[in-house]
């Protein structure tokens, strides 16, 4: 497997190639991070607020609401305005920061010429002739967002080594995502790349357009499904009336997981401190205290809801449908007509180096099983090819 994936930084891109003379900045959106350093500089200046309205009313302990001799206080409520004050610093620094590197690509002719601004180093300049480019690669990647994860659709002018490699289309959204790979194969006259569980797999151009149905005519994709292959492990199979449901067994926990339930357990327990002393963070913080608990619970019922997700992919007569069942509810994620499905990969998230079943129309892509194991992705891969062409 080639898993040489560059560092993008922006969600949204697109090269408008014309002439073979280009200019494409590629760096985080101001408008994604604004919302980041407002909240960050309101909780500074929040911190600030409370910290010097405690001195002022030598309120500089947390203290219950009847008094005692003896009474000896968890916190000091000084401690709690420099968190605020210090989170609140290091939030807004942080976007500054994101926002400041960038990397330049410029297109002159023949050659390609690459800027990178890195944030504690000075800007790295490289040059690359434009035949040393080995195709135009398709891929999807997985963007965690605190306790939320969305995809990246990225194509890209792709170089053996990672620093040259050139983001041509970036996304966030499937929609015509594989009409654009091919539009950019034909312009630079490259063959198709797409990173699959066999390694870097290289489509001719005069098969892109072509359907799963079409390809397995032509003999190009095989259908090796087996009925009497045993039922994966981690896949739960439901055959109804009107569709087949595919089912992810049981949730898998990775170093994401892990990290958002030590961030539930840390709001829980901020939460239980305040409620225990509820009387005297009242008296202190009387204008945001209830704002405050209510945003708490609330970002603990939704990472919780997330946390405990499982995929399902509804089989039906004449199309495949991907939704996400929560605890309480399910919604519909995405759909494509069988008809118009031109290929099912097993493709690498590089960020985790696990795979996922990638199926992908010219305007649309489903992902799907992105904590299974290669085994298992396969099973499903060769069972949806058997069920298209049927």
């Amino acid at each position: 497997m080639n898993n040489v994936t560059p560092n993008h930084f922006s969600n949204k891109l697109e090269l408008s190639y014309k002439n073979r003379k280009s200019f494409l900045t590629d760096r985080a959106e101001l408008k994604l991070l604004l919302p980041g350093i407002v909240f960050g500089f309101l909780l500074f200046l929040l911190g600030i607020y409370e910290w010097f309205n405690g001195l002022k009313t030598g309120g500089d302990l947390v203290i219950p609401a009847i008094e005692t001799a003896d009474y000896k206080p968890f916190l000091a409520v000084w401690f709690f305005d420099l968190c605020f004050v210090i989170v609140g610093l290091g939030i807004v620094i942080t976007n500054i920061l994101i926002y400041m590197r960038y990397n330049k690509y410029k297109f002159l002719g023949k050659k390609v010429v690459i800027i990178k601004r890195p944030i504690w180093r000075d800007k790295i300049i490289l040059q690359e002739d434009l035949q040393n480019y080995t195709g135009v690669r398709f891929r999807v990647e997985f963007l965690q967002s605190g306790f939320l994860t969305h995809n990246r659709y990225v194509v890209e002018l792709y170089h053996p080594n990672s620093e040259k490699i050139v983001p041509l289309y970036l996304s966030t959204s499937p929609n015509g995502v594989r009409k654009k790979w091919k539009e950019y194969a034909r312009a630079f006259k490259l063959p198709a790349l797409i990173n699959t569980d066999d390694g870097l797999k290289s489509i001719d151009l005069k098969n892109l357009n072509k359907s799963v149905s079409q390809l397995v005519k032509m003999n190009i994709i095989k259908d090796t499904y087996d009925s009497y292959d045993s039922l994966p492990s981690s896949v739960d199979f439901v055959r109804k009336k009107d569709k087949m449901v595919l089912k992810v067994r049981k949730i898998v926990w990775d170093a994401y997981n892990l990290l958002a339930w030590l961030a539930i357990l840390l709001i829980g327990s901020v939460v239980l401190l305040v409620l225990l002393n509820f009387d005297a963070f009242r008296q202190t913080y009387a204008s945001t205290l209830y704002v405050m608990l209510i945003v708490a619970l609330s970002i603990i019922f939704i990472a919780v809801q997330i946390l405990f997700r499982k995929e399902k992919l509804v089989i039906k007569k004449h199309k495949i449908v991907n939704t996400h069942k929560y605890m309480l509810f399910s919604t519909k994620h995405n759909e494509i007509f069988k008809k118009d499905i031109e290929a099912i990969e097993v493709t690498e998230n590089p960020a985790t180096g696990r795979y996922f079943v990638s199926v992908i129309s010219e305007d649309n892509t489903i992902t799907f099983g992105a904590k299974m194991s290669i085994k298992d992705l396969q099973w499903i891969k060769r069972f949806l090819i058997h069920e298209i062409i049927k």
